[in-house]
């Protein structure tokens, strides 16, 4: 699992384990990870949402902004050793788990715990959600979107990876000639939530996304 590396003016480094579902920033004492004595922090700030071993940030309509890497982000899939910045804190992402991560396909065993809501919201699209060929080779086919991370590959670019999240099926991909295209658009960087109905083009290939 992910970690957290917190850096803030005249306290001592600290660390955060990342846990799976969402983890709430802010000043608000209720927060998962409260960063104190600073007005530019927003009272329930920014959530890091986790699903398997991928972390995103989100950042929740604060006033001052989420950063990554000194640009402001509304939502940003973390990678290994990228900053956050929210007010005068720097929040470094490690994900030291990649060194002994199982190959592509693997269960990943986690311990157990009791169901949620996010849990329930995530069986709930696991039952429905699919891309379905329109155009191109995989026409009249489906895609059942049941695992954590799915990749349709791209060959010579980038690939599309779906994630499947307690809110729903995100979209991710490079921006570039060749890439990965949502409705026509480059897919938004940080990724796009999929909704009902949406066209994804991969290698001259168009789906539609069905929930």
């Amino acid at each position: 699992m992910g970690k957290l590396v917190i850096k803030s003016p005249g306290n001592p480094v600290s660390e955060v384990v990342l846990k799976l579902g969402e983890m709430t920033i802010g000043r608000h004492p209720g927060c998962d990870i409260v960063l104190k004595n600073d007005a530019s922090v927003s009272s329930k700030h920014a959530v890091i949402k986790t699903v398997g071993r991928k972390s995103v940030v989100e950042d929740l309509g604060s006033t001052n902004g989420t950063f990554v890497e000194n640009m402001r982000v509304k939502q940003h899939e973390l990678r290994h050793g990228e900053t956050i910045i929210i007010g005068e804190h720097n929040l470094v992402y490690r994900d030291d788990v990649v060194l002994d991560a199982p190959q592509f396909g693997a269960r990943t065993a986690f311990p157990a715990a009791p169901p949620d809501v996010s849990q329930e919201k995530t069986r709930i699209i696991r039952a429905h959600a699919q891309l379905f060929g329109k155009e191109g080779k995989d026409r009249g086919k489906s895609l059942p979107l049941l695992k954590e991370e799915t990749v349709i590959d791209n060959p010579g670019k980038s690939p599309a990876r779906i994630y499947r999240t307690a809110d729903g099926y995100v979209l991710s991909a490079q921006v570039g000639p060749g890439e990965p295209r949502l409705n026509g658009k480059p897919v938004p960087p940080g990724g796009q939530l999929l909704t009902n109905g949406d066209l994804v083009e991969v290698a001259g290939t168009t789906y539609s996304f069905l929930k």
